[in-house]
């Protein structure tokens, strides 16, 4: 017989084969016969048997229902599973969850869930509970096993049938975000499968917030403090935030956002209003592109300790870092030294104290190393050039600088950071003037100079008095006073006494050189007339009084008079000596003229040969080598431009071996070309813009490659190629630049004209005859050098094939703009004008007027060859000396000439007074003789 819980495909199974008759019992139990007799079985009608069946439907399990807290009190249920519903990560989960099976008879209506009517009680059947994980959303395909438990039913305060399942062990329930799926499954007796799935979702919890903060989205050292220079954009700042279970938040409703930087509770510096980006997933923040600016980072010096602060919308986000000023931009000096007058050779400067300021008046950051070049001035600790900025933002150099430069001249203090020049200061050396007090003009031969004093006194005359000491001695230099040459006089308070000096015994003029031992240039040249000795001189005042007294006997008979001649010889006398002494004072004038004059030629052959020398290094460091390195000098000066960085880099001789970015770069669009004048250079470069100015140029497209890569985002990787350079430089580019490839350039396909050493193109001249003020193509106007003309492609065409042809095109160049618009019919690339004119293509001109920083060289002929920078430094370093040498020569010429002029007017003079004078000897004695009597009448 079949059980009633049996299934009717279960039950025994009468088989009829060809032979043979079996009978499956199957699921069926076997009664003896026995039974039947004895009367132990009954009869059922069929309403009674189907009555018993519904019965047992009704008791048969239908579904799998979990017990919630409100429906478990009589259970003491800890807490509940709040399913179907969202939740925060951590939610403290029920240590057990209570699971029963309902009957079919069991409906949502029953007085209690708990009612033992419609719990189904079997021993037998066993429910499965198992939970998956799924990240991030319902449909994740990957979903996780995390809990899977095999109970019977049990039984708790008198229930029975209750599956009980025990999640006290599984602490980390909950914890992360996404969707749990709980599915509940029992295996029948007739083998049906009952399920139960729940789902709760759990979403990040907010309350437990933690955010972490990298620079270029570099994650891998976590919450690193981020690095900040001023004048430096942060290129990428990217922003995530996280639970305390490691769960990302997303961001919502995120478009700008407001930097702050704190130092304590003041605000350092602030940028508000700047857009935001969001990843795919709304995980991470990205802000990028921003600067600061402040000069309140000496609050937070010396270590740059501050606090950035995020405000988004909804939250605010704050994380350390260090904000360091930026880079040396100004140096301030303490202005009595700039405008000190009283520096003096030999001195040591006691309050040389440099400050170093960022572009935004911070001090910059301590151990900054800055190269100090020093003219008329030396280091006294020997240490050279580099110095480092101390603790206080000031490069000291109090007591460290030493004036070498001689009286009158300059110093000159000029200060470098990474070869730009921030300062630049010329001091000057205190004016003295050396000079004699009371020198004769003249004196008889073989005699004595005596106790000439000689004063050193500033611009006012004013004696200089610290010229003092054993230090500051006169030396005299002359071939004609041989006691002295060699000899040094002490300075004392600013005067010094040559107490003795014996003049030639021949008459004419001696000249010597009086100058400062120490400081040459500190001189005064002295000249003087040497006369013939007179035996007797006639006083206007006394008849005879001896002025060089000689032994009597020298004079012969015929020389003496009687007295009764001396009376009427007395006015002869005098006169003929009068005149004797203007002729001797009239010499030694002309002497001094012919002295001057000579002085003044020979300053004036001096001033040839300097003015010669000058014009050769003009020559040489002129168009040939100093235009080109204008150019270049203006390009370094775009800081943040990719042509600055390469400019930089060609400075260096040695480069890192291995396959770089560098390798097969031709060089920079500004700089591969000259024009013959300034005006051509100019407006082919208002044509071409600064961006094409600025391109880097290089052969082929692998090169290009090695300029940049990206990262898995597609941003750049700073870490690679030029911007690896450029922040090794401290310059990172901040902008877009352009780089042409030559061999991807579809060339000009003409004929070129060979035999022309600058290979021009032959293009067809574009006007049946020559237009007026057509100055030619720009493609044919641009010159190369030697070493450019070099350069080919792999298929083998040159610059101005490819690259200047590229640029310019048939591009027409006219005088004038009227000129430029008669020919308008005949324009092809457009034309422009010297005057500033532009025609862009068919109907665009620009108008206005612009004068670029970056132009093309300017040389009037070709650039065949041209010179080191270095070389031109020196050469023009050299070129100023002489000039200073040209302005000396030329002040002692002017000098030399007013004292000439001088000397011309006294000789008039005195020539006037003895033309007077013979006019009176001319004339027989009588009352005009009588004037010149010594007695009065």
């Amino acid at each position: 017989g079949r059980s009633i819980e049996c299934p009717g495909d279960q039950g025994c199974l009468l088989e009829v084969g060809q032979d043979s008759v079996h009978l499956n019992i199957k699921e069926s139990f076997s009664f003896p016969i026995s039974v039947i007799d004895d009367n132990k079985c009954q009869t059922m009608d069929e309403d009674s048997w189907c009555q018993m069946l519904r019965k047992k439907s009704a008791k048969a399990p239908a579904c799998i229902e979990v017990l919630r807290n409100s429906q478990g009190n009589d259970l003491a249920i800890d807490g509940d599973v709040p399913f179907e519903k969202v939740i925060a990560a951590g939610y403290n989960h029920p240590r057990e969850i209570i699971a029963v099976i309902r009957p079919q008879n069991a409906t949502t209506c029953s007085t209690s869930l708990l009612d033992k009517r419609y719990i189904v009680k079997d021993d037998d059947l066993e429910m499965a509970m198992e939970i998956y994980h799924l990240p991030g959303s319902k449909d994740h395909p990957r979903a996780k096993l995390i809990y899977k438990k095999l109970k019977k039913p049990s039984s708790c305060n008198s229930i029975n049938g209750l599956y009980i399942f025990q999640l006290s062990e599984e602490t980390s329930m909950f914890t992360k975000s996404g969707v749990y799926s709980f599915i509940f499954s029992v295996r029948c007796r007739d083998s049906t499968v009952i399920k139960h799935e729940s789902r709760i979702t759990v979403r990040p919890n907010s309350n437990t917030r933690h955010w972490q903060l990298s620079c270029d989205a570099d994650w891998s050292a976590d919450n690193a403090v981020v690095d900040i220079r001023l004048g430096m954009p942060v290129r990428c700042l990217a922003a995530r935030s996280h639970d305390l279970y490691g769960n990302g938040i997303p961001f919502l409703d995120v478009h700008k956002a407001v930097i702050t930087i704190l130092g304590g509770d003041d605000i350092l510096a602030q940028v508000k209003d700047i857009k935001v980006d969001l990843s795919t997933d709304l995980l991470t923040l990205y802000i990028r592109d921003f600067l600061f600016k402040t000069n309140k980072l000496d609050r937070v010096r010396p270590n740059y300790e501050a606090m950035l602060k995020i405000s988004l919308s909804d939250s605010e986000l704050s994380h350390p870092c260090k904000v360091k000023p930026g880079l040396p931009s100004t140096i301030n000096m303490d202005m009595s030294l700039a405008w000190e007058k009283n520096l003096t050779p030999g001195e040591v400067i006691d309050d040389a104290l440099l400050e170093v300021l960022d572009h935004c008046g911070n001090h910059v950051e301590e151990g900054m190393e800055l190269i100090v070049n020093t003219v008329g001035l030396s280091f006294v600790d020997k240490c050279g050039p580099v110095r480092k900025v101390n603790s206080e933002g000031f490069v000291d150099l109090r007591g460290m600088l030493k004036v070498v430069s001689g009286f009158g001249s300059e110093a000159c203090l000029t200060i470098f950071h990474h070869k730009k020049k921030i300062f630049n200061r010329t001091f000057q050396i205190a004016i003295r003037n050396l000079k004699a007090v009371k020198v004769p003009e003249s004196c008889p031969a073989g005699t004595f100079l005596e106790n000439i004093i000689f004063e050193v006194s500033d611009c006012d005359g004013v004696i200089d008095e610290s010229i003092h000491g054993l230090q500051h001695t006169l030396s005299i230099r002359s071939n004609q006073l041989k006691d002295v040459q060699g000899a040094q006089y002490a300075f004392e308070h600013g005067r010094c006494v040559l107490p003795r000096a014996q003049v030639p015994n021949e008459p004419g003029t001696v000249s010597f050189v009086a100058y400062h031992t120490h400081f040459s240039d500190l001189e005064t040249i002295i000249q003087i007339h040497v006369y013939a000795l007179d035996l007797v001189r006639v006083n206007s005042e006394n008849d005879f009084e001896p002025i060089c007294s000689y032994p009597t006997s020298s004079l012969s008979s015929q020389d003496l008079l009687s007295p009764s001649q001396l009376a009427s010889c007395q006015s002869v006398r005098y006169i003929e000596d009068a005149l004797r002494k203007v002729s001797d004072e009239i010499e030694s004038i002309d002497s001094n003229i012919r002295s001057e004059e000579e002085m003044i030629k020979f300053l004036d052959s001096q001033k040839k040969s300097v003015e010669n020398r000058i014009a050769s290094l003009k020559d040489e460091i002129g168009h040939r080598v100093g235009a080109k390195e204008i150019t270049r000098h203006k390009i370094e000066e775009n800081v943040g431009t990719a042509a600055a960085v390469l400019c930089n880099l060609s400075n260096h001789k040695a480069y890192e071996p291995g396959r770089s970015f560098k390798d097969e770069v031709v060089g920079i669009v500004a700089l591969l070309g000259t024009v013959a004048n300034r005006d051509l250079s100019r407006m082919l470069s208002v044509y071409l813009g600064e961006d094409n100015m600025l391109a880097v140029v290089c052969k082929t497209q692998d090169a290009a490659n090695y300029f940049e890569k990206y990262d898995t985002e597609g941003n750049v990787d700073i870490r690679f190629g030029i911007h690896q350079e450029a922040a090794k430089l401290g310059v990172p580019i901040s902008r877009r630049f352009p780089i042409i490839c030559l061999d991807e350039i579809r060339p000009y396909n003409g004929d070129v004209f060979w035999n022309i050493r600058q290979k021009k193109l032959n293009l067809p001249f574009p006007h049946s005859k020559t237009h007026k003020g057509f100055r030619g193509l720009a493609v044919n106007l641009i010159n190369l050098s030697a070493e450019n003309l070099e350069i080919i492609t792999s298929s083998g065409h040159g610059l101005r094939e490819t690259l200047f042809y590229r640029l310019f095109g048939e591009l027409q160049v006219y005088e004038t703009r009227n000129d430029m618009r008669q020919a308008m019919p005949h324009l092809r690339n457009g034309a422009i004008s010297l005057d500033g004119g532009i025609i862009k293509g068919d109907g665009m001109l620009l108008l206005g007027y612009s004068d670029p920083e970056i132009i093309f060289p300017v040389m009037p002929d070709a650039p065949d060859i041209l010179e080191d920078p270095e070389d031109v430094f020196t050469k023009v370093k050299k070129m100023n000396a002489e000039k200073s040498v040209l302005e000396t020569v030329e002040n002692k010429i002017r000098k030399a000439e007013e004292n000439r002029q001088k000397l011309v007017m006294k000789r008039n003079k005195k020539k006037r007074k003895f033309d007077e004078m013979a006019e009176v000897m001319s004339q027989p004695s009588g009352s005009q003789l009588d004037q010149y009597h010594p007695v009065s009448q």
